[in-house]
């Protein structure tokens, strides 16, 4: 995870407070989100609890307590009792945050407590468990978590922010291109998921796929870059070493369980003339979605018949031009296709909408 870090201020006095469970896919949207306020400054936290019980309890107290005014020595009280000792001074040692943003169920709690204690706007993305968005002045949500009426305290995002624009691709396909020395070939991106409870990729579905992607690096003077992520499990990655290691046609091979000193993720996909992301993420749906550039999603083995609010997601993505589809049967065809296709396709900006709309909330 990135150091805490203070940007200098260009607005003196607007200052956001970030909160961070310490998961990637959930601090990257509130950094994103903060990405495109460069003008203000941003100290970031991690927030860490004594124990994962009282994470628990305090979310189901401030569902209860959120309405009741708390005076400021009981708000710290609970705060002391719950977290960690550092997080405990980092949150309570500033007052002067205009607001406070969070992403995920178990930092939403700290994130209110903080927002009666300081008396500042709460802004939180996606909706966290139990304690819900009404709670908070400000909620961003992705287009699959839509009730039928949309809640006056939230705004809609078709995926999630995210820190991926085109520009951060571009500076990390020349960084990555420089150090590969992959010549003149064209290059298939590869971003592979795992299993969750809606999708599945299995070690035959990932044979397939190498011999898929293999055939075309032979056939058409192309290589391969490839990572997969910490949900990948072993017997798939052992597929993938068995396939991939020591073959001439895979240029660039990454496997999320060994020690990585920066995210692979914006590289592939810039140097990469078509990038292939599974269904089952989607965070790097998203991200890739963000980039301007030439991307698939890949259909996975399904889970009773995978996640619907998702897919309807990605049926609206793919309808507004912002990303194709394939399954294993086809796949070739499309990237094929994808090759001979010129224009680039649009680029999702998910972290701008909701930047904008944390500017309009603050009136700046």
């Amino acid at each position: 995870m990135e150091n805490p870090t203070l940007r200098e201020n260009k607005r003196i006095g607007i200052e956001i407070l970030v909160l961070s469970d310490g998961k990637p896919g959930h601090y990257n949207q509130s950094l994103g989100i903060t990405d495109r306020i460069t003008d203000f400054r941003i100290t970031l936290v991690e927030v860490r609890f004594k124990k994962k019980w009282r994470d628990n309890l305090l979310r189901v107290l401030t569902r209860l307590l959120w309405p009741v005014p708390l005076p400021n020595k009981l708000i710290k009280a609970i705060l002391s009792w719950a977290l960690e000792s550092s997080s405990f001074h980092k949150l309570t040692s500033s007052k002067f945050f205009y607001a406070i943003l969070s992403t995920g169920s178990s930092v939403a709690a700290p994130n209110l407590l903080m927002g009666k204690l300081i008396g500042k706007r709460t802004i939180v993305c996606t909706r966290p468990s139990p304690i819900g968005i009404k709670p908070f002045d400000l909620a961003i949500l992705p287009e699959h978590s839509r009730t039928k009426k949309v809640p006056k305290n939230a705004i809609m995002t078709l995926g999630v922010p995210n820190r991926i624009t085109p520009e951060l691709v571009q500076a990390a396909e020349l960084k990555l291109a420089e150090k590969l020395n992959l010549g003149k070939h064209r290059i298939i991106g590869l971003l592979l998921g795992g299993d969750d409870p809606y999708y599945s990729i299995t070690p035959a579905m990932t044979s397939r796929l190498c011999n898929v992607l293999l055939s075309i690096c032979q056939d058409e003077d192309t290589k391969l870059a490839l990572t997969t992520s910490r949900r990948t499990n072993i017997q798939v990655e052992n597929v993938i070493r068995s396939e991939m290691s020591g073959n001439p046609s895979c240029g660039l091979l990454i496997f999320a369980s060994e020690p990585q000193k920066e995210n692979p993720v914006p590289g592939i996909i810039g140097i990469s003339d078509v990038t292939i992301v599974t269904e089952d993420s989607f965070s790097m749906v998203c991200e890739t979605a963000s980039s301007g550039r030439k991307i698939i999603i890949l259909e996975t083995e399904r889970k009773k018949n995978g996640d619907p609010k998702r897919q309807r997601v990605y049926e609206m993505l793919i309808e507004q031009g912002y990303i194709r589809k394939a399954d294993i049967s086809n796949l070739r065809n499309v990237i094929l296709d994808l090759f001979k296709d010129n224009p680039q396709p649009k680029f999702l900006n998910d972290a701008k909408i909701a930047a904008d709309a944390i500017r309009k909330m603050l009136n700046v």
